[in-house]
């Protein structure tokens, strides 16, 4: 008979969140499922109908994989052109799923009031494919699109992409490890110059940061700060490299092995957290930083609130003034 997860010794565990057993099964105590696209129709019509969204497969390989969300569009003469919004989900790298209900719910919001083309991404996940692996599914998705772009040889082209997408207006997105990823996504895209997709901005809400040396509030006494640290420092050390500190480029952004944040080539950002966060501070010093080294970029602070509010609480008053000034930024950002 085969023995369950339960029956085996737990060699690694991060309370209310993961576990690993010692022959490397892994069970993710945060599991919400999955949820399907609302449609898988290429024919769609976005002027009758909300939100439709469908899965499109671009690693056979690893499983990576975006759900498309396209939103209902005033159609003229002229297929309108809207902006792209490409979105990383979080869960400290170890859990959740673009599919999962909270994103799915979220991304069909984005795209209705923000009036985007979503695409949300399906990476690898830790502790199973440490990191660089999400960094990497997530910046090849950029890679994809700028192949969609210029309807390179050989590549299939998506009909929602070719009809509706603006290729000149790309932004990235993400919240908690998500955020994380934006940041190295775009080390990333800096170093390229893609002539068919221009990234015009970058969003980061709540980014999961951190560094060897603790901060104002990491050093807080108590069991509830003790255990918010228990859980984090538990993440990094199956996320990051065998080996890595938390001073790895990959964990803090403006750490002493990190590349100048002046090297970072994108025309706006946005940060923001959340008043009773555990890693407000984290994102308030990527925010610093970034500023220091010349860059524009604006901090949003939500009063009141803790850790991804508006996907635990999304009838928060707090939730849709969050999604404007998102949408607002996006929009406001194309027209420069």
């Amino acid at each position: 008979m085969e023995e369950t997860p339960s029956s085996l010794p737990i060699v690694f565990e991060s309370p209310g969140f993961l576990r690993i057993y010692e022959d490397g099964t892994v069970e993710r105590l945060i599991d919400r499922g999955t949820v399907p696209p609302s449609t898988q129709d290429d024919n769609f019509d976005e002027e009758k109908e909300g939100v439709a969204s469908k899965d499109v497969l671009l690693d056979p390989q690893t499983g990576v994989f975006v759900r498309l969300y396209l939103p209902r569009l005033q159609v003229t003469d002229v297929k309108q052109k809207v902006p792209i919004l490409v979105y990383f989900h979080g869960g400290g790298f170890c859990v959740e799923s673009a599919a999962s209900p909270l994103y799915h719910s979220y991304l069909n919001k984005v795209a209705t009031e923000a009036k985007v083309i979503g695409v949300s991404v399906e990476y690898r996940r830790a502790p199973e494919h440490r990191l660089p692996a999400a960094y990497d599914d997530c910046f090849g998705v950029l890679e994809w699109l700028v192949r969609q772009a210029e309807a390179a040889e050989g590549v299939t082209i998506d009909p929602w992409l070719a009809s509706h997408a603006d290729f000149s207006k790309v932004f990235v997105a993400g919240d908690s490890a998500g955020g994380n990823i934006v940041h190295q996504v775009c080390i990333r895209a800096s170093a390229r110059n893609w002539d068919g997709l221009c990234l015009q901005g970058a969003i980061l809400v709540h980014p999961f940061f951190a560094g060897e040396e603790r901060i104002e509030c990491e050093l807080g006494t108590g069991a509830e700060v003790e255990g918010i640290l228990k859980v984090v420092d538990g993440i990094w050390s199956i996320s990051l490299p065998e080996g890595a500190d938390r001073d790895h480029p990959f964990c803090n952004p403006d750490g002493p092995h990190s590349l100048a944040l002046s090297t970072l080539v994108c025309p706006r950002t946005l940060v923001i957290v959340a008043e009773k966060d555990f890693l407000r501070d984290r994102g308030i010093l990527y925010y610093e930083a970034l500023k220091k080294a010349g860059k524009d970029v604006d901090l949003v602070m939500t009063e009141g609130e803790n850790h991804v509010f508006h996907l635990l609480n999304p009838k928060s008053e707090n939730a849709p003034l969050m999604m404007k000034r998102i949408s607002d930024f996006m929009n406001s950002s194309s027209d420069h």
